[in-house]
């Protein structure tokens, strides 16, 4: 017969989670030894919430939420546990992150962005109120749609800079060349964005029955707004 031989210490057995905290810490959370991560999570989230005021226990909480993670992190490792959510944070290291379709195209990798919630909610507001402007008094639709343009430009040259370092007073404390390939991109992407719109206008204007309470001109201003809002937005014609 074989004879098997074993080298070095014997590994200890690890405790089980309950002889380690004194309580079964799936019992203590209310949930299955199977449970998705995000039922773990919101589970010791109420747990905190009701046990506020006692550090102590909160601190064991955290212990036993750690506990539990790891545990079903080696079990994972193992090949003993399937997760039952298809994007597991346990295995988000392991996930190969999908590129955009504009990536694939070379000029389009070069100005397409997805803009950052402040950008994005500073762009909105202003052009929102040029297109309500627009609306409520359509005589002045035309200046709106000029400062707009401005607007969009300006949003769209200053994307990806740097801010510009300001004195104690407020003051711009430098001044920058003009970058003159970036600013010809801007003029040409915003008047592109801003025909769009104004075609689709007067294809809306064509084509549906306008309220009395709204003029050609406000459909104009909207649809001209919404294409320099959609050109500021998502290109970027300053380098990283």
């Amino acid at each position: 017969p074989r004879m098997a031989f074993s080298f070095g210490k014997k590994e200890e057995e690890r405790p089980s989670l309950s002889e380690k905290f004194g309580e079964n810490p799936y019992r203590v959370f209310g949930v299955t030894e199977d449970a998705p991560y995000e039922e773990v999570e919101a589970a010791y989230k109420e747990l905190c919430l009701e046990y506020k005021d006692d550090e102590k226990y909160k601190i064991k909480l955290e212990m036993m939420k750690e506990a539990i993670f790891d545990e079903r992190l080696q079990l994972r490792m193992s090949g003993a546990l399937k997760s039952k959510v298809q994007d597991s944070p346990f295995e988000a290291k392991l996930q190969v992150k999908k590129e955009p379709w504009w990536s694939k195209i070379a000029w389009l990798k070069k100005i397409v962005r997805k803009p950052e919630k402040k950008y994005a909610t500073q762009c909105s507001c202003l052009m929102a109120a040029f297109i309500v402007a627009g609306l409520a008094a359509p005589q002045l639709a035309s200046t709106t749609m000029g400062f707009g343009f401005l607007s969009a430009m300006g949003f769209l040259y200053n994307r990806g800079t740097p801010d510009i370092r300001r004195d104690d007073a407020g003051n711009p404390g430098e001044s920058r060349p003009a970058n003159y390939g970036a600013l010809g991109k801007t003029v040409g992407l915003c008047m592109i964005g801003g025909g769009l719109g104004f075609f689709l206008s007067q294809i809306v204007i064509a084509n549906v029955a306008l309220p009395a309470t709204i003029s050609g001109d406000a459909v104009v201003n909207t649809f001209f707004c919404l294409g320099l809002l959609a050109t500021a937005l998502f290109f970027q014609v300053q380098d990283d």
